[in-house]
């Protein structure tokens, strides 16, 4: 829903939002006085003996950078606005947004029935329910997979400025492309324009919005059986493999992550292959049996096909994918993924996207 949309659906549903008899909520479109910035929209309420004023920002988009930034502008105003209480509205808060909103000391309605409003002695608190309107996903979304190139390439220098035919040339893709998806991304708060030229403003907002709508399970995995005591040796096997240059392959999860900095105990080795013909080439290389149950060398065709080796590096003796595909498969992996990524980012991205 536009923004225009969902104040209306909350002004004409505000009564089963906050079923509380005696309360009246009384809703403005504030005309701009000041042209820097002025709420979506003022509210009158009046319970009992009480009269406050509510200033309302309405998030329309579901990018953090974009949440992050209507709440530090609602604050700010707040705070001028002697007696008003700040509040914010959206289709759906997730707990941790609710739990940021609280402790911003900013209230919230979402339009899925999870409502905070305080003032003085008033306290209603409703939560708990679910999301009424999840968010489609759109194929040609900035975390799509030729589109991610773009991320890769700005998350990996997030102080350089970009050109966009700069940009479309250093990953490979058509310039008119590059620009729409900019303008996408500067919809949602990730980029900022300097001229003709655009720069990352919130590399960590963008990263944790991009592993919400990651899973690595979309990429098709085919398991083999290898004659080796452990994962350790695998490695060692396949780095002695003697791989000519066209056989275009990267470890993943937990095996790459382990050569970049040894931490999680794990059992199987995943192998990202650009296609069945590079399976085929270990598979006889290195005598492997296939296996459904127990397979100790898995092989991954991505669904990040022009994408996922963007950035590999050779670690003792192999290619291994980049440290951000490595954090983007391990977060929602379900055996100690989550551990390892949040290892990897402390020790290998944090100084790379917060300074």
């Amino acid at each position: 829903m536009s923004e225009r949309e969902m104040l209306d659906y909350l002004v004409n549903h505000i009564g089963d939002l906050i079923p509380l008899q005696g309360l009246s909520i009384r809703f403005e479109t504030p005309h701009p006085k000041d042209k820097a910035w002025r709420p979506d929209f003022t509210a009158r309420v009046s319970y009992k003996k009480q009269q406050f004023k509510l200033i309302g920002e309405i998030v329309s988009q579901q990018s953090s950078s974009m949440f992050k930034a209507k709440l530090s502008a609602l604050k700010s105003h707040a705070s001028k606005a002697e007696g008003a209480v700040p509040i914010v509205v959206a289709n759906y808060l997730s707990p941790d947004r609710r739990k940021k909103c609280q402790e911003e000391g900013i209230c919230f309605f979402d339009l899925s029935g999870n409502v905070l409003l305080e003032f003085d002695g008033l306290h209603v608190e409703r939560i708990g329910f679910p999301n009424r309107f999840p968010e489609k996903r759109r194929g040609r979304g900035p975390f799509s997979d030729k589109a991610s190139l773009i991320l890769r390439a700005g998350l990996s220098d997030t102080k350089k400025v970009w050109g966009i035919r700069e940009l479309a040339q250093s990953v490979g893709l058509d310039p008119g492309f590059v620009s729409r998806m900019t303008q996408e991304l500067e919809k949602r708060n990730y980029v900022s324009r300097i001229d003709t030229k655009i720069k990352l403003r919130e590399p960590k907002s963008l990263l944790d919005d991009w592993v919400r709508e990651y899973n690595y399970k979309r990429n098709q995995e085919v398991g083999y059986f290898c004659l080796a005591k452990g994962p350790e040796e695998i490695i060692e096997k396949v780095a002695a493999a003697q791989i000519p240059d066209d056989v275009t392959y990267a470890l993943g999860l937990h095996a790459g992550a382990n050569l970049i900095d040894p931490y999680s105990v794990y059992k199987e080795v995943y192998i990202y292959a650009e296609n069945k013909e590079v399976i085929n080439w270990f598979m006889e290389k290195m005598k492997l049996r296939e296996a459904g149950e127990g397979a100790n060398l898995i092989f991954l065709l991505p669904h990040y096909k022009h994408s996922v080796f963007y950035g590999k590096q050779r670690i003792k003796g192999v290619w291994v994918v980049s440290d951000l595909q490595l954090y983007l498969d391990l977060h929602n992996y379900p055996i100690r993924g989550l551990e390892q990524a949040e290892h990897l980012y402390e020790k290998r991205l944090r100084h790379i996207l917060e300074g």
